[in-house]
Parts: structure tokens; C-alpha cells; sequence
């Protein structure tokens, strides 16, 4: 019975690995090959294009493109480019894309916006193992033996590592937003993929004024123990609370967080 759960955790856990969805943001060249499909659901779909010069829209719907006519198509990524239009509105980056419906067609997107991204790696993508290792920054203290490695930066979240006289300690900063002022509070819960609850009463919750809103923004950082990594690598963050400023967090940071904590941990 025990080998019974076990193998069905495990095929649990690969269907759930592979529909998820990194997005490769300034490295397109990572779908070459893929097969992609679009995600419904988007209140406004854009970026797809009949032309090279990204002159004429694909399926044009006023002054994007029509998903209905767009939705069940299957496109192979055969190359990218870069936008040949001099003001391309932060659609920088262009994946050459081809179907039997459309021939070959372009769909430029802004790689520093994952949420405006329109399409779906068909069963999934993961980044390549190691891949995002390469982007993590390390800093060598000149007046001692500490360095500190550290995530780029994203608002959601941050991780840095502290390596100082043969230690080592991992702490994770998440961020939120509220519209109220609460000031000395205490208290972190961190839901997981597994519905699994991470709950850390005693970490304190910071703010400070929300950079050009009304409002107020709630951070904190307290160090990851060694059950906290063990199932923040294996397992996402789906949503997370600080004080009571829940916040559902986007999928695709939820996935890098995962995989530069195991860059940090190998």
C-alpha cells in the first residue's frame, strides 16, 4: 500500500511539473523547437503579426488580435528576432512562429512583463537545470571574508545567501501591498502548491509608503531553515500573507524562486 501512495505522489508531482510555464523572458532562443499555443482567458491579446516588419497585425481585432481565431492553434517556434520597429512599445523581442493555419507568422512580446505573455508551451517548460543559476549576483565583502549572493530583483520576492567564515544562511524577503497602515505587526503564512501551509508568527512585518500609489508597502525576511528548503524546492508558493496583506503570488516568480533556491542549495 505504501509503494501504491508513493507511486502515485510521484505521478502526481510529474503532471504538476510539467504543465508548468517558465517564462523565458530575454532568452527566447529556450522555445526554438517548442511547440506553443495561446492562453485564453486574457482580457486583450496583441503581439501577433503576418509580417516581419510587424506591420500587419495577424487575425486583427481593432487594435489587437482576435483569440477566437486564434484559440486551437498550434505554432513551432523556429527562431527569434528583435523588433525591427524603432519604437516597439516594450515589445522588444519576436518569436518566429509557423502553423499549418497561418504559415509562418511573428509574435513580438516585453520580456520584463510575464503576465502580458500570450502564449502556453504545449505539456509544459521548465528552465533548462542550472539555467537560471547564471543570473544570480554574488558580492565579496573588500573588509572581510562575507559574500553575499543575491536574486535579481523582482517585488514579490528576493533571496540573498550569506556566506561569512565557513557559515552559511539563506534568507527570503517577501514583499505585499495594502491601502491601511499597520505598524509593528508580526506574523507570515506562505501557502504551497500542496496546499501545505508554511506559518511563522513571530517574523516581523515592515513597511514603508508605496512608491507613486496610496498606499503602503509590507515586506519581511527571516531565514529559511532546513524543512523550509526542503519544501520551498520542491514544491511553489501559490499565495502568502504578511500580517493580514494576502497576495497571490504570479506563477512564473513562484518557479524562479524555486529554482535559484536550488542553485543556492547545491
Amino acid at each position: 500500500m505504501e509503494k501504491i501512495f508513493t507511486l502515485l505522489f510521484l505521478f502526481i508531482s510529474l503532471i504538476t511539473f510539467s504543465q508548468e510555464q517558465f517564462f523565458v523572458g530575454e532568452n527566447p532562443e529556450l522555445l526554438i523547437g517548442k511547440q506553443v499555443t495561446l492562453i485564453e482567458g486574457m482580457s486583450y491579446y496583441s503581439g501577433f503579426y503576418k509580417d516581419s516588419k510587424l506591420k500587419r497585425l495577424l487575425y486583427k481585432d481593432g487594435t489587437g488580435n482576435n483569440p477566437d481565431k486564434l484559440k486551437g492553434l498550434k505554432f513551432t517556434v523556429t527562431e527569434t528576432m528583435a523588433n525591427p520597429n524603432k519604437y516597439a512599445l516594450g515589445k522588444d523581442l519576436v518569436l518566429v512562429i509557423e502553423s499549418e493555419e497561418t504559415g509562418t507568422a511573428y509574435y513580438a512580446y516585453d520580456p520584463k512583463h510575464a503576465d502580458l505573455f500570450s502564449l502556453n508551451v504545449v505539456d509544459g517548460f521548465a528552465p533548462p537545470e542550472g539555467f537560471l543559476c547564471q543570473k544570480l549576483k554574488s558580492e565579496k565583502d573588500k573588509y572581510s571574508s562575507k559574500t553575499t549572493i543575491s536574486t535579481p530583483y523582482q517585488f514579490e520576492y528576493s533571496i540573498s545567501k550569506i556566506q561569512e567564515d565557513g557559515k552559511a544562511i539563506i534568507y527570503l524577503i517577501l514583499q505585499s501591498y495594502g491601502t491601511t497602515l499597520n505598524a509593528g505587526k508580526k506574523g507570515l503564512k506562505i501557502l504551497l502548491s500542496d496546499d501545505t501551509v508554511i506559518t511563522k508568527p513571530e517574523v516581523e512585518i515592515k513597511y514603508k509608503s508605496a512608491s507613486g500609489t496610496k498606499g503602503w508597502t509590507y515586506s519581511c525576511i527571516f531565514p529559511l531553515h532546513e524543512e523550509d528548503i526542503t519544501s520551498l524546492t520542491s514544491k511553489t508558493i501559490t499565495d502568502y500573507s504578511l500580517y493580514i496583506y494576502d497576495r497571490e503570488m504570479k506563477k512564473s516568480n513562484a518557479l524562479e524562486l524555486r529554482e535559484y533556491l536550488k542553485c543556492m542549495t547545491e
